[in-house]
């Protein structure tokens, strides 16, 4: 089966306590159906279970059982499922002009060039939709089991230009607005995003959209605002502008009358800036209570302040007697903005550390990707390499977390993959050094530092080094 075929609702773990074990579950049984129903996902089955006593037909191994499963009321249902979805994922079948998923060379991962567009992956772990995709029976689930919130990508709310946005393909042409009104009316909650393109939806196009959107309050509760995402491998693509640092404070300043606006409304901002328009422009972050409760946190909306104020919290737990360590730290260079202060600030309270910072430029994807969760194993290869004679055997080097994939492949020798299948035992066979996960929160990323342990670890393999190979990957040929 490929890798992203029906799964069921297998169950990988059941508690004592909880209706499940008393209904005689065990880890590893798959939910064949409920009351005569087979399960579509989460959501379903604990609505159908919620309902009163149930009957489960339930496949174990080569049996299949008929169980009564109690009705819940209180009681938590007690069992984890392999995943929230028990059917196939919903693809995405619009041709966005900015698709990041376009933007890949050709012949990586195939999950790497997955789409989805699931609203039940936007309630249950807040992806972003674009509406398009959604059948009338589900909208009409959407109604009757109130899913909510929903997490939509809407870019403009002017039609045309929106249609134009999504490809321009016959899936497109939806009323956007007339949709996001039924939806709140029904109450359900809403948070949007608005991928920013210079000279598309930007100026008048995008106070149109904020205005748009905002008459939906209270039930849409935030409109973020991203820059575009461009890579090299665009050959084959519309021609797209990048968001500059000299657009940043022009664009701050449109924004800022509808923030004002709305905290002076409803105590909070409602529109935000991800983070990566300040660091384009070269500014200091929002303070801490510009976010809230940092609801879109996963979208890059206050990521970076959640940090530092995490590392104010935490920073004074870090032991200040520690063996003497030496440290190397990869990054992107965004990190290279964002670490500096803190890592002087660590030199200083824990005298053993000699800790230093080692910016890594893309150029796998291109120099206007500049995160460290597209880190390609040969620009860190590269960099390390640059880095010789700081590298001992006593080095620790600290890898991102957020640059590996857990889709990678898995085998003797293989460690953490990164995105071009280059993996940490390869680079700590290669320069002889231990290569750690150090996770993607700062509690990870101090209790590393603490304990030189991270997430993983992987130790030069003298005897049986794990392969290097650097592959490959085509570019698309421009269209004709």
């Amino acid at each position: 089966m490929g890798a992203f075929d029906p799964k069921g609702a297998v169950l990988v773990e059941v508690y004592s306590e909880g209706a499940a074990a008393r209904a005689g579950l065990e880890a590893g049984d798959q939910i064949l159906s409920v009351n005569g129903q087979p399960p579509t996902d989460l959501m379903d089955l604990m609505d159908r279970v919620y309902e009163g006593e149930t009957t489960l037909r339930v496949q174990r191994g080569e049996q299949e059982l008929t169980m009564l499963l109690p009705r819940l009321e209180h009681e938590p249902l007690g069992a984890e499922f392999s995943d929230t979805l028990f059917n196939r994922v919903k693809t995405c079948r619009n041709k966005c002009v900015f698709c990041f998923m376009d933007q890949m060379p050709k012949k990586m991962r195939g999950s790497l060039y997955y789409r989805d567009d699931d609203y039940r992956l936007s309630t249950l772990h807040g992806n972003f939709i674009t509406l398009t995709n959604v059948a009338e029976e589900e909208w009409q689930r959407i109604h009757d089991q109130h899913v909510s919130p929903l997490y939509v990508s809407v870019h403009a709310t002017d039609e045309g230009l929106r249609e134009e946005l999504l490809g321009s393909t016959k899936l497109a042409r939806m009323p956007i607005m007339e949709r996001l009104r039924t939806l709140a009316e029904w109450g359900i909650e809403l948070h949007t995003q608005i991928v920013l393109m210079p000279g598309l939806n930007d100026g008048e196009q995008l106070d149109r959209s904020l205005r748009d959107l905002l008459s939906l309050t209270p039930h849409l509760q935030t409109i973020s605002v991203v820059p575009v995402g461009l890579t090299k491998y665009r050959a084959h693509l519309p021609n797209l502008r990048p968001v500059t640092s000299e657009m940043v404070p022009p664009l701050i300043a449109q924004v800022e009358p509808y923030q004002r606006e709305c905290e002076e409304k409803y105590g909070d901002p409602i529109v935000y800036l991800a983070d990566e328009m300040y660091l384009i422009g070269g500014l200091p972050m929002p303070p801490h209570r510009h976010y809230g409760d940092y609801p879109q946190h996963e979208n890059g909306v206050g990521m970076v302040r959640r940090f530092l104020v995490d590392f104010n919290r935490r920073k004074r737990f870090v032991p200040k007697q520690l063996p003497r360590m030496r440290v190397l730290m990869m990054t992107g260079e965004y990190g290279g903005m964002i670490f500096p202060p803190m890592i002087e600030e660590l030199k200083q309270r824990v005298p053993g550390l000699e800790l230093r910072l080692s910016v890594v430029k893309n150029d796998f994807f291109g120099e206007l990707v500049r995160c460290s969760g597209l880190l390609a194993g040969r620009d860190l290869l590269r960099q390390l390499e640059r880095e010789q004679e700081f590298l001992t055997p006593e080095t620790l080097v600290l890898m991102p977390g957020v640059a590996l994939k857990d889709a990678a492949v898995v085998g003797e020798g293989s460690g953490g993959m990164l995105l071009d299948d280059i993996s940490l035992q390869a680079l700590a066979d290669r320069f002889g050094v231990t290569i750690v996960n150090s996770g993607s929160t700062c509690q990870e990323w101090l209790q590393t530092l603490a304990d030189g342990q991270g997430l993983a670890r992987y130790t030069p393999n003298p005897d049986r080094p794990a392969p290097l190979v650097i592959h490959q990957y085509p570019e698309h040929q421009k269209a004709s």
